[in-house]
């Protein structure tokens, strides 16, 4: 899994988080997942697959979030403005991560114990 440490200035900043960010108006989430992991990341996604979606409340803000996964063949390619790392589902847990991502932390781990495959995912 690529995670990307947050920007200090942003929301939850200084924690890893999974790339990603807004869906523009009359964007599907899919075509913004995709557009959000280049502009990131400089790396484009194949074999893209919904795991959930999930709302989450902070005091401050709604947040509604669908999470997908990919391969990603051109890791080679990868340009990141903050820190990022590559973690194994199993070993999410042990980086500090906004509290709205404790869900999907949840979900990756049980999907890929069940047997989903992927070999670079977001």
């Amino acid at each position: 899994m690529l995670l990307l440490r947050r920007n200090k200035d942003q929301h939850c900043g200084g924690l890893w988080s999974f790339p990603g960010g807004k869906v523009d108006v009359d964007e599907q989430p899919e075509t913004a997942a995709k557009r959000e992991l280049k502009e990131e990341t400089a790396l484009i996604g194949t074999d893209w697959l919904q795991l959930c979606q999930q709302d989450f409340t902070y005091p401050d803000r709604l947040l509604h979030f669908t999470l997908f996964c990919c391969l990603c063949d051109n890791v080679s390619m990868l340009e990141t403005e903050t820190s990022h790392i590559w973690s194994a589902p199993s070993t999410l847990h042990d980086y500090p991560m906004p509290e709205a991502n404790e869900p999907f932390i949840t979900i990756l781990i049980s999907k890929f114990e069940d047997g989903l495959r992927v070999s670079q995912t977001f």
